[in-house]
């Protein structure tokens, strides 16, 4: 079966492309599933909190894969596997099953290994209208930031390095968020083409929505087509001294070189930041206590519950 994939950070912009490409009767996407960086993250990153014991399940998987010759590519089969069984459900042969779930962005060299064929969009947005974005929709205008850290450090890295390795790679596309909204007749048809589908401008005008507990649900309500001006909202989004501090240190942890790999401007950035913009009284407990929160957030999160509301889950 055919696959395809698109790595992006949360709020930026995924679930709009994910839309759009839907709209087309060779696309087939489901809403994000998670299964990636479960079926990867048994093997690797910090051990969640679970009902078994993540260290004597990589210890069991490492000696079987050892046992064999080609057990790292063993391993990639059986994931490759596992997901066509369940994508496969809902295409036909001659449709393309797009998967698209943000915390893929940390898996995007293990997935393009095990998916060697698939076609892969790494969609950039400017990394401060994320963190903005994070704030205004999750936080509802507090500093919420901290809650995604792997995501906007360990998972924009990864997507970084992977699509600097893979350059040249003709499965490999990357596009800007903002060009998809600033510029839909010369981008979009672009991004069709790389899934091997028709581009028909109807598509962009009126995506069809997509109803699940994740994923974007805000966007989906607020903006029922192309919406340009939501290029420009995370000027506004760091009024604080604190906030603007942040920002500083964030963009040289990605460095000006990436930055420009993905697009962007440091200097730009920072120069476009509104001072009087959004600022909250907690942002000092919620920005400078957040490595401490990090520290001890396996502990806290035993008594926090999962959306199901039923059961107690650890995530970083």
């Amino acid at each position: 079966m055919r696959t395809g994939f698109i790595f992006s950070l949360p709020r930026a912009g995924s679930t709009y492309a994910q839309r759009v490409l839907s709209a087309s009767p060779g696309i087939v996407t489901t809403p994000e599933t998670w299964l990636f960086p479960a079926l990867y993250g048994i093997r690797s990153g910090d051990a969640p909190l679970a009902d078994f014991a993540y260290d004597h399940v990589r210890i069991g998987l490492e000696d079987v894969t050892a046992l064999l010759d080609d057990g790292e590519q063993a391993w990639r089969d059986a994931i490759r596997a596992a997901a066509e069984t369940l994508f496969s459900r809902f295409v036909t042969p001659d449709q393309l099953f797009l998967e698209k779930t943000p915390r893929n962005s940390g898996f995007s060299r293990e997935i393009i290994a095990t998916f060697p064929d698939a076609p892969v969009l790494f969609l950039w947005r400017n990394p401060l209208s994320v963190i903005a974005s994070i704030n205004r929709t999750w936080g509802k205008g507090r500093w919420k930031a901290y809650f995604y850290y792997y995501d906007i450090f360990a998972g924009l890295r990864a997507m970084i390095d992977t699509a600097r390795k893979m350059q040249a790679n003709p499965n490999v596309l990357c596009v800007r968020y903002e060009d998809l909204v600033a510029q839909p007749q010369e981008t979009w048809p672009r991004v069709f083409a790389h899934f091997g589908v028709h581009y028909d401008p109807a598509f962009v005008a009126a995506p069809p929505k997509m109803l699940s507990r994740m994923g974007d649900q805000t966007g989906q309500t607020k903006y029922s087509g192309t919406e340009a001006r939501s290029a420009d909202l995370w000027k506004t989004g760091f009024g604080g001294r604190l906030r603007r501090h942040w920002v500083k240190r964030y963009l040289e942890s990605i460095g000006e070189d990436d930055l420009a790999f993905m697009g962007y401007d440091r200097d730009a950035l920072m120069q476009g930041i509104v001072r009087d913009g959004d600022h909250h009284w907690s942002d000092a407990a919620f920005i400078g206590l957040a490595p401490l929160y990090h520290l001890i957030e396996p502990r806290i999160l035993k008594g926090k519950r999962g959306r199901s509301g039923r059961r107690a889950f650890a995530r970083r």
